[in-house]
């Protein structure tokens, strides 16, 4: 059976392992059970082992040589692995002696981990009979139910923190548009959003409704100046899309709603409400984005 080491986000105490490295660890110091699958305990922890459809959230390396083989860098998160009982191979043998608090390190085959364990091919450059050392430190165990619940709360503490990242983002941009503003004499409205947005040259045609085809010409630039694209060079044509149906970036939508059937004006989005973030590779992430907009045609 494979196992899923999936990263989820946590916030928490962090627990503090002491991992040693592999190097400094002596095969005097394992035990070895009936299976061979070799392990030995740093420190007991407390409560009682995992049954089996139980998750145990752990921090887990593991190692050939002095090489490390998992976590990928940058990943410091926990790893929600769900136990199997009667999963026939070492690793989960090993599994099913932890419980929370529990640190400890354990050996097993190449060909255990990779072919047994995962049900893969072992990667080049190792052989099936080299050990493989794993360090363990378990955060907690939880049942299937507990284990949803703690999700749960994860996501809703993602969320908290991504509206808090996104309201700094906010305050920082809305200073920048201001300054640019002021600094260029341009003198901008400003709605709810925070998006801010010139009228050119007002049109006399039709105002467009959420769910209209609208027909846009576009300029978008940088705060700095630099052009990134323009739809006036393009063989294409105006840039057709569907209003308010989340097809474009919350900036276009809330602007282009604003503006009559033959309007030029310019939009000063914030990043929040253009890409965020992301990095498109024309656009930085977190990039305030200027369109000089045209609404050429609208189709109810």
């Amino acid at each position: 059976m494979k196992i899923s080491f999936v990263n989820i986000a946590y916030v928490g105490i962090s627990l503090l392992l002491g991992f040693s490295a592999c190097s400094q660890t002596g095969e005097a110091d394992y035990e070895t059970t009936s299976s061979g699958l070799k392990i030995k305990y740093l420190s007991e922890g407390e409560g009682t082992v995992a049954d089996s459809g139980d998750f145990i959230l752990m921090y887990m390396k593991y190692f050939k040589d002095d090489s490390l083989l998992f976590p990928p860098a940058g990943m410091t998160d926990p790893i929600p692995v769900q136990f199997v009982s009667d999963t026939a191979n070492q690793v989960f043998e090993a599994f099913g002696t932890l419980k929370k608090g529990d640190s400890t390190h354990f050996q097993v085959s190449a060909e255990e981990l990779f072919v047994n364990t995962f049900q893969a091919q072992i990667p080049p450059g190792i052989e099936p009979e080299m050990p493989i050392t794993f360090q363990i430190g378990v955060e907690d165990v939880m049942s299937p139910e507990d284990f949803q619940a703690y999700q749960m709360e994860q996501m809703r503490k993602q969320q908290e923190d991504m509206l808090a990242q996104q309201a700094e983002q906010f305050s920082a941009d809305s200073l920048t548009i201001s300054e640019y503003l002021a600094e260029n004499s341009i003198d901008a409205q400003t709605t709810e959003s925070g998006l801010r947005y010139v009228i050119k040259e007002e049109g006399s045609g039709v105002q467009p409704s959420a769910g209209d085809s609208v027909f846009v010409h576009y300029v978008l630039k940088l705060i700095d100046g630099t052009e990134i694209q323009s739809s006036y060079d393009s063989p294409n044509g105006p840039f057709g899309f569907p209003l308010g149906q989340r097809a474009v970036i919350p900036g276009w939508d809330e602007g282009v709603a604003l503006l009559n059937e033959g309007t030029k004006a310019t939009l000063y989005i914030p990043s929040p409400l253009a890409y965020g973030p992301q990095d498109n590779g024309l656009i930085a992430a977190n990039s305030i984005l200027i369109f000089d907009v045209e609404l050429v045609d609208v189709k109810q």
